[in-house]
């Protein structure tokens, strides 16, 4: 599952649509990858620290 801290459930790939949990490890690894790279960069001085669990 890919973790929504929004939605604090599983991630809504979109509006109305499904939501990211029953996934293999690798699917949910992609996705993670591909919400996180279509997000702004942070303003300068609140990088966070990228997690891998």
């Amino acid at each position: 599952m890919v973790y929504d801290r929004e939605l604090k459930g599983p991630a809504q790939l979109e509006k109305g649509g499904r939501f990211a949990e029953k996934l293999t490890k690798e699917q949910a690894e992609n996705l993670r990858q591909m919400l996180t790279a279509s997000l702004p960069p942070p303003p300068a001085g609140k990088r966070r620290a990228a997690r891998s669990e």
